[in-house]
C-alpha cells in the first residue's frame, strides 16, 4: 500500500521506499502469508489513518521498519529462521544497499539509524555468505571469526581484510542501537565496501 497523496509528499515517499524494501525482505524470509508482514501492513495503514502530518507519520513508520529490521536480525543471530545466506539472495542484499541509500541523505530523524541497520545487515550477510562459499564456515560462527577463516583461506587480503575488521564495530553499534557512535560518512564506507564484495565474489 502507498500513501504518497498527501500534500508535500517527499517524507511520506521516502518512508514508503524504505517500507517497500522491507517488505520485500520479509517476503523473502519469512514467505507472503507471515505475521511479520501482515503486522507491517496493518502499522502502515493504522499509521496513515491517525497521524495527522506527513513528519508524525514517517517518524511513526520508520519506528515500527527499524524494529523490524532489528527483530529480523535477532531472529537471525539466534538461529531461529536459519541461515540468512539461504534465505536472502544477491537480489535481497542490493535492495538492502538500495533502501539504505534512499534514507542516508535524511540527516535529520531516523534516515540515519535505518539506514545503518539496512548496511549492517548488508555487511553481515555478505560476509557469511563469503565465509559459506569460500571458507566451509557454515555455522553460526561469530563475524570476526568467519572473517579470520577468509583470512586464513587467502580470500580475504589487505587492504580489504583490515577494512572488513574495521566494519565489525560499525555491525555492532548498528545493531545494539548506539547511534551517537555512528555517522553518515561511515553508513557511506560501509555500502560501498559492500558493494565492491559483492561484485567481486557474487557478480
Amino acid at each position: 500500500m502507498a500513501y504518497a497523496g498527501r500534500s508535500g509528499s517527499d517524507p511520506i515517499a521516502r518512508t514508503n521506499e524504505v517500507y517497500q524494501g522491507t517488505l520485500t525482505v520479509l517476503l523473502t524470509v519469512y514467505g507472503p502469508e507471515s505475521y511479520q508482514i501482515r503486522t507491517l501492513q496493518q502499522v502502515a495503514e493504522q499509521a496513515f489513518f491517525k497521524y495527522p502530518t506527513n513528519t508524525v507519520y514517517a517518524e511513526n513508520l520508520t519506528t515500527h521498519v527499524l524494529g523490524t529490521l532489528r527483530n529480523l536480525k535477532a531472529e537471525i543471530d539466534g538461529g531461529v529462521i536459519g541461515s540468512l545466506q539461504k534465505r536472502l539472495t544477491g537480489e535481497v542484499l542490493t535492495d538492502f544497499i538500495q533502501l539504505a541509500r534512499a534514507t542516508v541523505d535524511e540527516s535529520e530523524g531516523r534516515g540515519k539509524n535505518v539506514a545503518a541497520v539496512l548496511a549492517a545487515a548488508a555487511y553481515e550477510d555478505t560476509i557469511r555468505r563469503m565465509g559459506a562459499a569460500f571458507a566451509g564456515v557454515m555455522g553460526r560462527n561469530d563475524l570476526d571469526e568467519v572473517i579470520g577463516a577468509l583470512k586464513k583461506a587467502g580470500v580475504l587480503q589487505s587492504p580489504q581484510l583490515g577494512i572488513a575488521v574495521s566494519y565489525l564495530k560499525f555491525r555492532n553499534d548498528a545493531l545494539h542501537a548506539d547511534w551517537d557512535k555512528i555517522e553518515l560518512p561511515s553508513v557511506h564506507s560501509v555500502l560501498a565496501f559492500v558493494e565492491q564484495l559483492l561484485l567481486k565474489y557474487f557478480g
